[in-house]
């Protein structure tokens, strides 16, 4: 899928190709702004906006890897999401990619740009951007720099204190609404370099609001009365009300690495192989859409060796799997080639038939966003199907008919019990953040949905406790030693095995 806008951040990529290596957390974000003699605001917004996405590095190690594994959207026999064991190059990838790319780049502009009305939207817009970067990073491993981050521009702060994962959360939700509120049509924005929306304001105050349901949404447990009054808050506001308000970021074919979907590109570059890659759809996912009759299987999935996407043919790799049964890898199921995995395959970074979802649930604890638990659960199954034909037409899109047949076979259990509705509105959510591993790990460690039967591999680290975060990046215990210990003194070792604060 060509993207004409996705031309304009070639000139962003070429101007800070020295922030395009795997950097290592604090040492890029803390570079002296004042080299930056005339910078190009607009190029280095659409570099951030790539970066929220994240780049290869912490998508194929991090996200298909790590996350995706642990909740068993995917497989691999020697993967370390799937038997739990720890790596430190993976499970650090998101830490150093995050500070040393993404935050950066919006800390970075933050300091060139100033503070007037003409740029007052670019920087509500670095703000919500910031929060989608630190809801990742905390959510993963808990207690991270945040006030102190990125302070070396203009603080002199080279060793960032973490801070408390509640005292993040609260910052976020005020970013979010302050942010959202301070957005004005009337004020320019940065034109065709907004690859989000084009510079729409009133879409970007729906992406404001939106995430701070999802924000607002994981204090369900820890803080319920803060989490209703936000989500409240934010439905009030205004979330996204169609799939034209979901948040894509579309990619090129070519060159790799530069254009290319960064969770797609480099697993066909060199992982896919014909068919005899070692990550293949978990059995847990593809049991689930196969025995629902879920018309989505043939989009999402085919055997890569000789392109049978029939849903009868499809086979998912069990995450305890020491081998391949039979012995033949190309016998279960890759992503499909012709739709979510080709390289410039869009990446749905947030979707509206998420909100839905997150409506659902707040409908289902009764709390005050205007519509049923049902409503909202149905709005989102079909949302979640129908925003698939972003992925192209080479495969037929899910019809209106086939959507009604699978709704009627499977309807929302609205006489069930509260649990039995939550299982069932996370579960649908876990099929639509496919290829989102950081989310639907997050969203399975609060709800503790969908169920999965934990691996208890001699190879593991965890004896066979699924994860509750991943390890931070160990260079910390040498570039910022005494805070790492602080905010593990607090928090717990660090080990897959600690909660976080929300994690209840």
């Amino acid at each position: 899928m060509k993207n004409r806008y996705i031309k304009i951040f070639c000139i962003a990529i070429v101007g800070v190709l020295t922030l395009a290596s795997c950097d290592k957390g604090f040492e890029e974000m803390n570079k002296n702004p004042n080299a930056l003699t005339d910078p190009a605001v607009k190029s280095m917004f659409t570099l951030a906006e790539i970066y929220v996405d994240g780049q290869d590095f912490s998508n194929t190690r991090g996200n298909n890897l790590y996350a995706a594994q642990i909740v068993q959207q995917f497989s691999s026999l020697g993967g370390p999401g799937s038997k739990y064991t720890y790596s430190s190059e993976y499970s650090a990838a998101l830490f150093g990619e995050t500070y040393g790319k993404g935050l950066n780049q919006i800390f970075q502009l933050l300091s060139v740009v100033e503070n007037t009305p003409e740029n007052s939207n670019m920087i509500q817009a670095c703000r919500i951007m910031k929060v989608f970067l630190f809801q990742k990073l905390t959510d993963t491993y808990g207690e991270v720099p945040y006030f102190e981050a990125g302070k070396g521009y203009n603080g002199n702060v080279f060793s960032p204190k973490y801070d408390t994962q509640e005292a993040i959360y609260n910052d976020l939700l005020k970013e979010l609404d302050e942010a959202g509120t301070a957005l004005d049509a009337g004020k320019p924005f940065v034109g065709n370099a907004d690859l989000y929306y084009q510079s729409d304001v009133a879409r970007w105050k729906k992406l404001a609001n939106s995430l701070m349901l999802r924000v607002a949404m994981r204090l369900s447990k820890v803080n319920p009365a803060k989490a209703k009054e936000f989500v409240e808050k934010a439905y009030a506001k205004g979330v996204f009300t169609s799939n034209d308000d979901s948040l894509v970021l579309k990619h090129d074919a070519g060159p790799a690495g530069v254009k290319t979907n960064p969770i797609t590109s480099s697993w066909v570059r060199n992982d896919l192989n014909g068919g005899e890659s070692n990550i293949k759809f978990s059995k847990t996912f593809i049991d689930l859409l196969k025995n629902t009759n879920d018309p989505r299987l043939r989009i999402y999935a085919k055997l890569e060796a000789t392109g049978d996407n029939n849903p009868a043919s499809q086979q998912g790799l069990a995450n305890d799997a020491k081998e391949f049964p039979g012995g033949d890898k190309k016998l279960f199921s890759d992503p499909n080639t012709s739709t979510v995995l080709r390289l410039d395959a869009p990446t749905l970074i947030m979707s509206y038939a998420e909100v839905q979802f997150l409506l659902a649930e707040a409908a289902v604890k009764g709390w005050n966003v205007g519509g049923s638990a049902q409503t909202y659960y149905e709005n989102g199954v079909r949302a979640a199907m129908n925003i698939l034909i972003i992925f192209g037409d080479k495969v037929p899109a899910v019809s209106p008919a086939e959507y009604n047949t699978y709704i009627t076979t499977y309807p929302f259990k609205a006489s069930g019990t509260e649990a039995e509705k939550i299982e069932q509105i996370i579960t649908q959510k876990w099929i639509v953040l496919l290829f989102n591993g950081f989310e639907a790990f997050s969203e399975y460690r609060r709800t503790g949905y969908p169920v999965l039967v934990p691996v208890n591999d001699p190879t593991g680290d965890t004896k066979g406790t699924i994860p509750r975060r991943l390890i931070y990046d160990q260079s910390e215990l040498i570039t910022n030693e005494a805070n790492y210990k602080e905010a593990i003194q607090r928090q717990g070792l660090d080990l897959m095995t600690t909660r976080i604060w929300w994690d209840k």
